[in-house]
């Protein structure tokens, strides 16, 4: 049982494509603005044209396709029962009854919905998980506090804020491996996993994730001891090693997402939803 191999999710790949040499901010506010347009894309059609820049990008990273979607793997369970779910309870007045099931109807604005709502989140997971194998995890905090230094005005600790959500980053593969090795250490003992009903399947994860998290907090114990052991403040008075500086490129890539989202707007504003 191999966790950590379909785990891509803040995982950095060095590279010497032109997507990796980008300053961590332009492709930080490119993935927002990417995220913000699929909250609102509701066709096919904008769908089908997230998937085309989406994969011109991946082949200019220079990152193999199947390693991105090597990530999805984990996902699949939810999105099936989310699929389900959608299918069987979004309704709309005017809809076309597919199927019925016991109490259930499967109808066609919930096929569609079901359809988007996947594709969304499929999307919003691959591009985050371009921005994380693209940029290390230096430059991606670096790039995260320079773009929340504004907010420092108004009082907000942008600083420790980032250090958060990068350790929260980083916490993901921590626990995959430990969730790798505490299955692996039970299965050992001879705990068959894969057999039994649903109720027996649960009751046989309750020795897997109990000492999962008490291994989580012991480590946030561990790493807040050293922090306070090296005196740390936040981030008020600390420097940069290196400075963040704009390119050609990036003023390249940025004419290159203002235009693709100037196109997206206009089919999502001109193309009927599908539901």
């Amino acid at each position: 049982m191999e966790l950590t191999k379909n785990i891509t999710l803040g995982v950095y790949l060095p590279g010497t494509s032109i997507i990796h040499h980008l300053d961590p901010r332009t492709k930080i506010i490119a993935a927002m603005v990417l995220i913000v347009l699929l909250l609102f894309s509701r066709s096919y059609t904008t769908y089908s044209l997230i998937f085309l820049f989406t994969a011109i990008i991946v082949l200019f990273s220079g990152i193999p396709p199947g390693y991105v979607v090597r990530g999805l793997k984990p996902m699949l369970p939810v999105l099936v029962i989310m699929w389900i779910f959608q299918l069987f309870l979004f309704k709309t007045p005017d809809t076309t009854i597919l199927f019925e099931w016991w109490i259930l109807e499967a109808t066609e604005a919930g096929l569609h919905m079901a359809n988007l709502i996947t594709l969304r989140v499929l999307f919003l997971f691959t591009v985050t998980t371009l921005l994380t194998l693209t940029t290390s995890v230096v430059n991606l905090t670096d790039g995260l506090e320079s773009l929340l230094k504004p907010l420092r005005m108004i009082g907000l600790p942008s600083q420790e804020l980032v250090m958060t959500l990068v350790i929260a980053l980083r916490f993901v593969l921590i626990l995959a491996e430990e969730l790798e090795k505490i299955v692996k250490a039970q299965m050992a003992r001879g705990v068959a996993f894969d057999q039994g009903n649903f109720i027996q399947k649960t009751k046989k994860l309750f020795p897997v994730f109990l000492p999962l998290f008490i291994g989580a907090f012991k480590r946030a114990e561990e790493l807040i001891v050293a922090m306070e052991s090296r005196s740390y403040t936040g981030g008020k008075g600390r420097t940069k090693m290196k400075t963040l500086q704009m390119s050609r490129a990036d003023l390249a890539a940025a004419v290159v997402i203002v235009t693709y989202s100037i196109i997206l707007i206009y089919v999502i504003v001109t193309v009927e939803p599908v539901i």
